[in-house]
C-alpha cells in the first residue's frame, strides 16, 4: 500500500511541477523550444529525476542542492534554448509557481 501512496505522490507532484513549468514558459518573453504542455511535462520530469538523483546519490545537503540546482540550468538551457540568465529567471519563476501552487492546492483538493 506504501507504493500506491508514493506513486500517487509522484505523479500528482509531477502534474503540479508540470503546470508550473507551462506557466512559468508562458510567462517567461520570448518563444521557447518546448513551450508545449508535452515539454513542459519532459521538464519537469526531467528536473524532478535530476534532484532526486542528486539528493539519493550525493547525500549531503548543501552540496547535492548546488550541484543539482548548476545541473538543472544547463538541462533548461538545452530544452528550452536559453542562455544561463534565461535557465535562471525560468527556474525562479517555478519555483515561485511551484509555491504558490503548494500554497493553494491543498485548500481547492
Amino acid at each position: 500500500m506504501a507504493y500506491v501512496h508514493s506513486l500517487v505522490g509522484l505523479l500528482v507532484g509531477w502534474i503540479v511541477s508540470t503546470i508550473a513549468v507551462w506557466i512559468a514558459l508562458k510567462i517567461y518573453p520570448g518563444r521557447q523550444k518546448n513551450e508545449s504542455l508535452a515539454g513542459a511535462a519532459v521538464t519537469a520530469l526531467v528536473g524532478a529525476l535530476i534532484f532526486w538523483f542528486f539528493r539519493a546519490v550525493v547525500g549531503i545537503p548543501l552540496i547535492g542542492g548546488i550541484l543539482a540546482l548548476l545541473v538543472w540550468l544547463y538541462v533548461l538551457r538545452k530544452l528550452q534554448g536559453v542562455g544561463w540568465l534565461g535557465a535562471a529567471a525560468l527556474a525562479l519563476l517555478i519555483w515561485l509557481i511551484n509555491g504558490l501552487l503548494g500554497l493553494f492546492l491543498p485548500t481547492i483538493l
